[in-house]
């Protein structure tokens, strides 16, 4: 057992149930085992090391049915969220696949804007679309301190795309660092947006 996996099995009280069985598009089956949680330690002063545990939901590799420019999806499209109805993407799958298994490694050398507190955070970074064309790809997450569990952060990434342009409150965001955000988040501080 490794030590991701170690550290992971800590936390299956919460990381339970949060795996994405895979899906089949068009004929291919799309192995979602790179969104499985994971957990990662930070040191967030010299005394206070925190076990941060990171989710991911079906955003990351699905868009809203209603921003879907055909007129009818096929059934077989179509990914259930409880009773939601989303539509399978490949794009957005793909680069997840690409970015998001190294997202603490990310988050750590990119400033993090924040839009208004722990529960509302993006980072930006570039990537390279099935095109080839550079784009921005937005990672939305929010933060909390888990309430069970002490010393133990909650990371849920809420949605990853490429975004086609930042509007002004994206631009205008205040940036910060990832363990300064950990740690206002574990003190229960609000960062100013």
């Amino acid at each position: 057992m490794n030590q991701e996996t170690a550290l992971i099995a800590q936390h299956d009280d919460v990381a339970r149930g949060h795996r994405f069985s895979n899906v089949v598009y068009q004929g291919e089956t799309w192995d979602l085992s790179h969104l499985d949680p994971y957990a990662f330690r930070a040191e967030l002063k010299p005394d206070l090391t925190v076990d941060v545990v990171v989710f991911f939901s079906c955003h990351c590799f699905t868009h809203a049915e209603k921003k879907d420019n055909r007129t009818s999806v096929p059934a077989e499209e179509i990914f259930m969220e409880g009773h939601v109805r989303r539509v399978l993407n490949p794009e957005r799958w793909r680069l997840s696949r690409e970015l998001l298994p190294g997202l603490e490694g990310l988050l750590r050398n990119q400033q993090i804007r924040v839009l208004g507190g722990p529960l509302s955070n993006y980072a930006i970074f570039t990537a390279t679309d099935t095109e080839g064309r550079t784009v921005n790809y937005g990672v939305f997450f929010a933060v909390t301190k888990d309430r069970s569990r002490r010393k133990r952060i909650l990371l849920r990434v809420q949605s990853a795309y490429v975004v086609e342009e930042l509007t002004p409150k994206l631009q205008k965001a205040r940036k910060v660092n990832l363990d300064v955000l950990l740690l206002a988040t574990y003190e229960g501080r609000k960062i100013k947006s």
